[in-house]
């Protein structure tokens, strides 16, 4: 029983540190995606939104960093043989944090606005493939609750979003992605029904013409 119970906790545990990287991950792609919808902006023709992605990119990192300074990576510690690469990736975090403090004090009519925010992107990329190529796949020693991690990561998360306003913003865009999809049913319906009445067959207006035998 004791046996069953250990490899049910193990298995228990390794689909909970899948999901806890599965997670980070797609914090990294999220990131990764701003940073390319940046080099197709002009902050000077259009500072609001520029200003807008850089703001809520900015408050996306800074969460996804706390999740692992506070959560992750002291149980990564515990299930990496080589521990360095926790420290290496905290010295990251601290250069990131530092470009995005400047850029809380910049404006996109700062000449160096955008490219502290691609500096920052370079920093981001690197640190990316450290971590997906490096410490993920590292995590093979036993022994770590993942499980409590997870539950502790997920609880944390929803906090931070709330106190960096980005609970309100994905709220807002999965309003307005709802109310964009009852448009576009409605105006399918519209068109539809049109079509509908355009190839139903249109009843004849002419009388039928009577028979020979008929007076």
């Amino acid at each position: 029983m004791a046996t069953r119970s250990t490899t049910t906790g193990s298995r228990s545990g390794g689909s909970a540190k899948t999901q806890i990287v599965a997670a980070l991950k797609e914090d990294h792609k999220k990131a990764k995606k701003a940073f390319r919808d940046f080099e197709k902006m002009d902050p000077e023709r259009d500072p609001e939104s520029a200003q807008a992605l850089v703001e809520r990119t900015c408050a996306e990192l800074e969460v996804h960093a706390e999740l692992e300074e506070q959560l992750f990576y002291p149980a990564a510690r515990e299930a990496l043989k080589e521990e360095d690469l926790i420290d290496e990736a905290e010295v990251e975090h601290t250069t990131v944090k530092v470009l995005i403090e400047q850029l809380k004090g910049m404006n996109p009519g700062d000449p160096k606005y955008a490219a502290t925010f691609k500096v920052l992107g370079e920093y981001i990329n690197h640190h990316v493939k450290e971590e997906e190529g490096e410490i993920f796949p590292g995590l093979t020693k036993t022994g770590v609750q993942w499980d409590s991690v997870l539950e502790q990561m997920t609880t944390r998360r929803e906090e931070l979003k709330e106190e960096k306003g980005l609970a309100e913003l994905e709220e807002e865009e999965m309003m307005g992605q709802s109310d964009d999809a009852s448009t576009r049913s409605s105006r399918g319906a519209r068109t539809g029904s049109r079509a509908a009445g355009e190839s139903r067959p249109q009843a004849s207006s002419s009388k039928p013409s009577k028979s020979r035998g008929e007076s």
